[in-house]
């Protein structure tokens, strides 16, 4: 009877493990809104995410954008802009989930990657996969 249930138990590990697509653009819409703060000229802050929105990449559909659409302010006043963010992620066989940056659009200005070529200097780079992957990995809704 004992083996009956551990066999139980060590198949359903995976399913309890499991993300499912909003906890992963949960995960996205954190790391995103990272990249964005990251760049961000001193003295203004993201006051408010006033929306997000979540699909495949029009570049390459495995690809997945994350758009935020933020009020940032200098304290004085306020102003609406959009971050796009591209990610490539994975979904384990065994639930796991991992994601990276693949780029970061604000206006005319991109950061990151593209065409597997690295867009800027390599310290910002290095700066937006670590504050990304840091706010990816956080614990959180």
């Amino acid at each position: 009877m004992r083996p009956r249930i551990f066999l139980m138990f060590a198949l359903s590990l995976p399913l309890a493990a499991c993300v499912s697509r909003d906890q992963a653009d949960a995960r996205l819409a954190r790391g995103c809104t990272a990249a964005a703060e990251l760049f961000l000229p001193e003295g203004i802050t993201l006051k408010t995410i006033k929306k997000r929105t979540f699909g495949p990449s029009d570049q390459d559909p495995s690809l997945r954008n994350v758009t935020l659409t933020a009020v940032e302010t200098d304290g004085w006043s306020d102003e609406e802009k959009e971050y796009r963010c591209t990610f490539a992620e994975s979904f384990g066989f065994s639930g796991s989930y991992t994601a990276a940056i693949e780029q970061l659009r604000i206006g005319d200005n991109i950061y990151g990657k593209e065409k597997g070529k690295i867009l800027g200097s390599f310290d910002d780079h290095l700066k937006l996969t670590e504050a990304v992957q840091k706010a990816i990995n956080a614990p959180g809704p």
